[in-house]
């Protein structure tokens, strides 16, 4: 059973875990927060709830999971000058609970994320344009 709720933004409480996928929205608020109201997507599903700020972050996460195998989350650090303690240079997927990517969670995970890119993309301002063909599976 999943739950999808689409919630006015409160900067004390959602912090954007996929700022780097995509934060138009949060940029566009912080210059007129009056012009295009500011939702976020809620999708619980198996006591775990993903929090969107945009259709492409949802796409980019229904692209994840749509995959049964995932490269190495190890980062490359021996080539990389990525500073920075352990949360700074997780991504956002390293940071998912492993029980939504075996095979009996992931289609109700899918199924979910499905339903929230269809309810999610009416609201105004949540389709940011940002394209999601530059995530390669790689981030």
């Amino acid at each position: 059973m999943s739950r999808i709720e689409i919630v006015d933004y409160d900067r004390f409480r959602h912090n954007n875990p996929m700022i780097w996928v995509d934060d138009t929205q949060r940029q566009r608020y912080s210059k007129t927060p009056t012009l295009v109201p500011y939702k976020v997507c809620l999708v619980t599903v198996k006591r775990f709830t993903f929090e969107f700020h945009s259709v492409t972050q949802i796409r980019v996460c229904l692209d994840y999971y749509s995959r049964k195998h995932h490269p190495s989350s190890k980062l490359p650090v021996y080539t990389e000058n990525l500073g920075g303690d352990h949360m700074e240079t997780q991504r956002w997927f390293d940071r998912l609970p492993q029980q939504l990517l075996n095979n009996h969670n992931r289609p109700a995970v899918m199924k979910s994320l499905e339903q929230a890119i269809a309810e999610y993309s009416t609201v105004p301002g949540a389709e940011t344009g940002v394209p999601t063909n530059r995530y390669d599976g790689t981030w």
